[in-house]
């Protein structure tokens, strides 16, 4: 995954996502006081103006788009 890349969201995820297009942001970790921490990540769904946190295992679902 390369933070800037399109992507398209195939395969068995969620209805809400399932053909969407977006804009991969990056990692987006968080942190607990008791030092465990979970691994999310960002995207940039096209049509809204806010990021949506995902699951690390809702990545295979995302195909690569090229030009």
């Amino acid at each position: 995954m390369k933070v800037g890349d399109l992507y398209r969201f195939e395969g068995t995820v969620s209805m809400r996502l399932y053909g969407r297009l977006a804009v991969y942001l990056g990692e987006a970790f968080i942190h607990f006081d008791d030092g465990s921490t979970i691994e999310n990540h960002q995207v940039l769904l096209v049509g809204e103006a806010t990021p949506t946190i995902i699951d690390r295992g809702v990545l295979k679902w995302m195909n690569r788009i090229t030009a």
